[in-house]
């Protein structure tokens, strides 16, 4: 298998590519993120490496590429700066982890090895569901039952909601639950591509067809054939493209761009939106034609706000997860924590959790996952009310951060002070306070 990466430093992308073949693996080096994604779209890719060095946007659409494609290679991003903010951006695009350059070979060994198990787990179970959906909210047990029995169907369904409450998740649980399993489930992100390629994307084009097109493509739809195609952000897709959708659902059968004749297609579609598509209707950004197509199976899930009850089991369920991913112990999650979690009122819903759960157990030192761990996006504006909870003053939480990014760091001032987003001579002057008043 090849390894792509993604590295304009010379001797780092050397350093990188002797470590690869150590593990038995073909480095493909690149130094842009154009050529990378060229290699991207013809290569199968066990796990691609890309330095951020700077460039976050280009990044970022590699990761939104990425995340559209059928491949969805793993990606691992490489910075020579400690950024909480940088990691938590990259990981909510869909990067598996943030490495700190230099990476040393045993932890890239490590992964190969990691993900060359995940690899040969799911080829072991691939005739059986590998996905579940975490909930115990009577509400959400009752669209669980729902998908089940309408899985066997090959109706479209619609599904709505937040951003990070599952929508994806949902669909795949429909597929592996459906007389498709065995066939493709693509996942087309309509939201991440720029509207001249997106009905590429979709349709697939004939060698020819417009500049660039140097040999024929096919489109989203002829490589669900015989599966599941969802249709993530659904309402995003320009005005036009979206009569074209709607003969598509009618007719079965696709048009490739600059194509003479239309290609017979057997594909169940999954639609998601995070708007309110009646809204969209009313606001001439929907066809009102293409609604009522696609939602004859409508499925509307709850912000996390709104289920509770399903907080403490999401908090474990990550717990357990990424113990095993980072390698680490934490036996359970204190009370307090427990307090916090279920006190925040979660705008960026499942996902945003996830996140926080990940950021606490990287950043623990304990065996126990603490309040002093839990960083939240919105943090003081998000939380509701404190009832009870255990509180602390400003200079306490400071100085529990600065011990905690200390230790992190293994006590690198220059990169804890990036963490922190304070300077160098800041973080001195509040280590010199400490040592006075013996605090830290």
């Amino acid at each position: 298998m090849a390894i792509l990466i993604i590295e304009p430093n010379p001797k780092h992308a050397q350093s990188l590519a002797e470590s690869v073949r150590v593990e038995g693996r073909v480095p493909l080096t690149t130094d842009t993120i154009k050529s990378a994604l060229n290699i991207m779209r013809k290569e199968k890719l066990e796990l691609v490496l890309v330095s951020l060095n700077g460039n976050k946007s280009q990044v970022a659409g590699l990761l939104q590429m990425n995340q559209s494609s059928s491949s969805n290679s793993p990606v691992i991003i490489m910075s020579e700066k400690a950024s909480l903010g940088d990691a938590d951006e990259m990981m909510q695009l869909g990067a598996q982890d943030f490495w700190i350059k230099p990476v040393q070979p045993q932890r890239l060994a490590r992964s190969i090895e990691l993900l060359a198990t995940t690899a040969k787990a799911q080829v072991s179970t691939s005739h059986s569901p590998q996905r579940s959906i975490i909930a115990q909210n009577p509400h959400m047990l009752r669209l669980k039952d729902l998908t089940r029995r309408v899985a066997a169907t090959n109706a479209t369904i619609f599904i709505q909601g937040e951003s990070g409450t599952g929508k994806e998740m949902f669909a795949r649980y429909i597929h592996q639950h459906s007389e498709r399993q065995d066939k493709p489930f693509i996942a087309l992100n309509c939201a991440a591509l720029p509207e001249g390629l997106l009905e590429s994307e979709l349709f697939g084009h004939e060698k020819g067809a417009f500049t660039g097109a140097i040999k024929c493509k096919e489109g989203k739809f002829e490589l669900a054939n015989g599966g599941t195609l969802l249709l993530d952000e659904v309402t995003e897709i320009p005005i036009h493209l979206q009569a074209k959708l709607l003969r598509v659902l009618q007719e079965s059968e696709i048009d490739r761009v600059g194509g003479r004749y239309p290609i017979p297609v057997d594909v169940r579609v999954i639609a998601t939106t995070n708007v309110d598509s009646e809204k969209a209707i009313c606001e001439g950004r929907f066809r009102k034609d293409l609604y009522y197509r696609l939602n004859v199976i409508p499925i509307k899930i709850p912000p996390l706000r709104d289920r509770p009850d399903d907080i403490t089991l999401l908090a474990h369920h990550f717990l357990d997860k990424y113990n095993r991913l980072h390698k680490r112990r934490l036996a359970n999650i204190t009370p307090a924590s427990i307090r916090m979690l279920q006190e925040y009122i979660w705008p960026g819903n499942v996902r945003e959790l996830e996140n926080v759960i990940q950021r606490a157990i990287l950043l623990s030192s304990d065996c126990e996952l603490t309040p002093e761990c839990l960083l939240f996006d919105g943090f003081a504006q998000e939380r509701k009310e404190s009832r009870g909870m255990d509180l602390m003053s400003i200079s306490q939480m400071e100085k529990l951060m600065i011990g905690r990014a200390l230790e992190v760091v293994e006590g690198n001032r220059t990169k804890a002070a990036e963490i922190l987003g304070i300077s160098v001579r800041t973080l001195r002057n509040k280590l010199h306070e400490y040592r006075q008043g013996h605090d830290l």
